[in-house]
């Protein structure tokens, strides 16, 4: 009888594992709180886009989107906790390449930040009225 039991407890847990891998998304409880707060996404058996409620108030503070070969592409960040991401950090196999930001929560990209090697401000253009158009510029590239 505890063989059959035994049998039984580990069919169960294959078949729950089996469930959680080839399910295209799934969610998480990080804080045992009874909500999740952790979201997968899944394409082709491969996870492309994590969500996260950080503070645990129930909006997702951050969305991490991975490439097919699960390098990751872009990272969204929102700061004023309107469930609106502000703050984008795009990354070219895997490396930093461009931050852009909107500084006036009007979900239009006003700020972008040019990378060097994931590291280094390039160049910096502002868009400083919010009219849709570069204002400033500052291309420390050209310094060098």
């Amino acid at each position: 009888m505890k063989m059959k039991k035994f049998f039984f407890v580990c069919l169960l847990f294959s078949a729950a594992c089996f469930v959680l891998v080839s399910s295209e998304s799934f969610s998480l409880d990080e804080n045992n709180d009874g909500k999740a707060d952790l979201w997968y996404e899944k394409t082709d058996g491969k996870i492309r886009v994590i969500k996260t409620d950080g503070d645990f108030d129930g909006i997702i503070d951050k969305i991490v989107w991975y490439t097919e070969d699960g390098v990751i592409e872009k990272e969204g960040l929102d700061y004023n906790k309107d469930g609106i991401m502000d703050d984008f950090y795009i990354y070219k196999e895997g490396v930093l390449f461009r931050r852009e930001i909107d500084s006036n929560y009007d979900s239009k990209i006003d700020v972008w930040v040019y990378m060097d090697e994931g590291v280094y401000i390039k160049k910096f253009e502002r868009d400083t009225d919010f009219d849709g158009k570069v204002d400033v510029v500052k291309d420390y590239d050209k310094a060098k």
